[in-house]
Order: C-alpha cells, then sequence, then structure tokens
C-alpha cells in the first residue's frame, strides 16, 4: 500500500476512535445530568428526568426488593403490577426474566436508595472488570477504548451487565492458560446471565483443562446453592412462568426495537417466521461452538486471535442479545488491530464504532444488522489466524505481530 493511503486509513481510525469518544462524553455528560438530582430520590416521589432515567437497573432495584417473593418476581403481570406500587411514576414494560444465580447480588445492591445503588453498581462493574483484564495482561488502551465504546455507552446508561460480564469473559479466556483455576471460577460467576457462558464448557474441554473446569464448577455450584437456600423457590419460579417471560419477550417486537442483536431478531425483522428464524438461529450456534471447539484446541492457534474470536461467538451462538451486550466484542475489535494493516484498522473501528449506529439503521428501516457486524470481526479474526498460521510465516506473509498500541507493551501478551 502507498503511504499516503496507509496515512489516510490511520487518520481516518483515529477520527472514528475520537468520534466515538465525543458521542460517549456527550451522551455520558447528559446521562450526569439526568440523574444528578436524582440522588435524593424516594420511591413515593417522581423521578427526576422522567421515568425511563436508569434504564434497566430500576428493575434490578425492584428485583432486588422483591426477591423474597419468588412467584411474584417471575410471574410478569404480578411483577409489573407489584413494581407499579413502588414506584407510581414510573412506567414498566418488561418483566424480571434473569435466572436465580443473580439475585444475591441484586439483593445486596437493592439495600441502598435507588440513585446511590446504581452509581454503586456501575463503578463496582467497571472497577471489576479493570482489575481483572489488567491482572490477565490486557493493556490500559484496550480497557479504554472497550469502556469508551458505544457498546459501554450504552451498558451505563441503561446500567446493565455488559461491562462486568464482557470483561469477566475476556479475563477468563486469557487466564485459561496461565491461570486455569481463576479462568473457571471466572467462567462460572457468568452464570448470572448464562449467554455470556454458552461457550465456555466448550473452549475448557477443548482445552482438556481440568482445573478451570474444576474452578468453573465449584463457583457455578455455589452460586447455584446460594440462589436456592436464600431465596426458596425462586428455581421454581423462574423454570415455569420465568422461561415463559423469556419467551414471550423474545417473540415480541421489544426485542427488536431495544437494538437487538441476534440472528434470530435479524430474521425476525426481514420478516422470516418463527420455525425458520429458530433454525438459522440453531445453525449459528452450531458454527460458534464448532469453531469455538476448533479454535481452541488447536495448539498453534494464537491466543489473542482465538480470544477475540471467541467473545464474538459467544454473540453468535445466543439467540437474547442486546447492544450493551457488544461490549466484549468492542474489546475484539481492538484487540485484532495489528501495525501495517492500515485499512483492516480502519473497518475495525468502523466495527467498534457500529453499536451507536445498528440502532437508527433499526428505527429508520427496520433492520437488525448487528449480527452481520459480529460476522464481520469474526471473519477478520479469521484472516488473522491465517496470517499467523505456521505456514503463512514460513511463507514469510505474516506481518508484524505488533498489535496498535500507545502503552508500552502489546496487549496480547496475556499472562
Amino acid at each position: 500500500m502507498h503511504a499516503w493511503r496507509r496515512r489516510v486509513c490511520e487518520v481516518l481510525t483515529l477520527l472514528v476512535f475520537a468520534h466515538g469518544a465525543w458521542l460517549f462524553c456527550r451522551n455520558f455528560g447528559a446521562q450526569w445530568v439526568r440523574l444528578r438530582w436524582a440522588l435524593h430520590y424516594v420511591p413515593a416521589g417522581p423521578l427526576p428526568g422522567g421515568p425511563r432515567s436508569f434504564g434497566d437497573f430500576t428493575v434490578f432495584w425492584l428485583a432486588g426488593r422483591l426477591s423474597a417473593h419468588p412467584a411474584l418476581l417471575y410471574n410478569g403481570p404480578l411483577f409489573l403490577s407489584a413494581s407499579a406500587q413502588m414506584m407510581p411514576h414510573a412506567s414498566f414494560t418488561a418483566p424480571f426474566i434473569y435466572p436465580p444465580p443473580a439475585l444475591p447480588l441484586l439483593y445486596l445492591i437493592s439495600r441502598l436508595p435507588l440513585a446511590g445503588a446504581y452509581y454503586a453498581f456501575m463503578a463496582g462493574s467497571i472497577l471489576a472488570a479493570v482489575v481483572l483484564l489488567r491482572r490477565a495482561g490486557i493493556s490500559w488502551l484496550c480497557i479504554i477504548a472497550g469502556l469508551l465504546s458505544p457498546a459501554g455507552l450504552w451498558c451505563m446508561y441503561l446500567g446493565q451487565y455488559g461491562i462486568l460480564c464482557g470483561g469477566v469473559l475476556l479475563a477468563g479466556l486469557a487466564a485459561l492458560e496461565s491461570r486455569p483455576v481463576r479462568a473457571g471460577v471466572l467462567f462460572g460467576l457468568l452464570c448470572i446471565k448464562p449467554q455470556y457462558v454458552l461457550l465456555a464448557p466448550i473452549v475448557i474441554l477443548a482445552r482438556r483443562n481440568h482445573r478451570a473446569l474444576l474452578g468453573a464448577g465449584i463457583a457455578a455450584a455455589g452460586l447455584l446453592a446460594v440462589s436456592g437456600l436464600c431465596f426458596g423457590g425462586a428455581w421454581g419460579a423462574f423454570l415455569g412462568p420465568g422461561m415463559e417471560a423469556i419467551r414471550g419477550q423474545m417473540l415480541s417486537r421489544l426485542g427488536i426495537s431495544q437494538v437487538g442483536i441476534s440472528v434470530f431478531w435479524m430474521m425476525r425483522s426481514l420478516g422470516a417466521g418463527l420455525h425458520e428464524a429458530d433454525a438459522l438461529q440453531a445453525v449459528c450456534a452450531a458454527f460458534a461452538a464448532i469453531y469455538a471447539w476448533q479454535l481452541w484446541s488447536r495448539e498453534d492457534s494464537p491466543r489473542i486471535e482465538r480470544a477475540a474470536i471467541t467473545l464474538c461467538l459467544a454473540l453468535l451462538a445466543t439467540p437474547y442479545g442486546y447492544a450493551y451486550d457488544m461490549v466484549g466484542y468492542s474489546f475484539a475489535c481492538v484487540l485484532l488491530m495489528r501495525r501495517g494493516a492500515a485499512v483492516a484498522n480502519l473497518l475495525l473501528a468502523l466495527l467498534w464504532h457500529a453499536p451507536a449506529d445498528v440502532g437508527p439503521l433499526e428505527m429508520k428501516f427496520g433492520l437488525v444488522a448487528a449480527p452481520l457486524c459480529i460476522f464481520a470481526v469474526i471473519l477478520i479474526g479469521w484472516w488473522r489466524l491465517r496470517e499467523t498460521s505456521p505456514a503463512s510465516r514460513r511463507r514469510g506473509a505474516r506481518r508484524s505481530a505488533q498489535v496498535l498500541s500507545l502503552a508500552p507493551g502489546p496487549f496480547h501478551r496475556f499472562r
């Protein structure tokens, strides 16, 4: 590539990241203005900034308050009725559909007032993700790029799990070789939101890592036991009306109108029937499982590429996910960047920015396009694997293995 073309691509890449950071600062500032007066909010009064100021976190807070009554918690109409009584000035349309392992955390944070709980939850999520990723060897540049991504902004705006779960999943993948027990424990803790951990058993079994499997089993069993003992009847309620509520939300237009990212919702937005959408989602899930097994069973697969690809495969495998779940995807976009690959880096930057663009696209055309972006990142990761394969190195086709970084050291050096 001519030097001037490379320079143009590099400048455009920086501009894309700068625009994403500007979007974050602008919208985060607006969120702060909406929330600053809510510190003194009590359920009996109006919520400053409108009923949706705290987004999904309001539902989490209410679920923590109602966690002692699982039959009410996992019954959609009863939960919405109780929420309306506790917060009469707010409006609620979504039921609580998270599994019982999420209840211990929600119970603890719901002991705080709503605003204080929101800030504590988001600050704790960010701190936990940063600490885990740094201990896994991920550089500050990658961490900041993920947190300041449009997906990270949307997660903070709604008070969702995307930053916490995305950071935990990447840290677990990064530590699987050197710290298998820690990686397994991190995978086990992700049962608070199971769609993140769908591929973890396949990854562990592909590596034949019994210590990671033991760690995952202990962590998951601990959460299951705590949720079963402390919230009696929660599992029965979740597996009954709770599963019906999940299926109802998947089949409604709500999943599409709130920036859904699954292949199932993409097919539904294109007018496909339930059977066609389910079939293609099943095919994509099978592809994700098979590819994850292939990636992690090979000893010569570069660890950075397979970790980044797995972050995206996890999103591809689940029929239920939203834009705030794409924080791990944002990490993957940055992890795959390389020196000397200006065009690919520009494409990855645009894909990193994509969670900010798929929403307006859905609103204007009714098309769920996020799965196409996820496929694109997987394809770039596959190409990176070809470049770093032993055969390519022998042919001299491999380019520089250093990652674009302003920090002193590549952030693909997992410890």
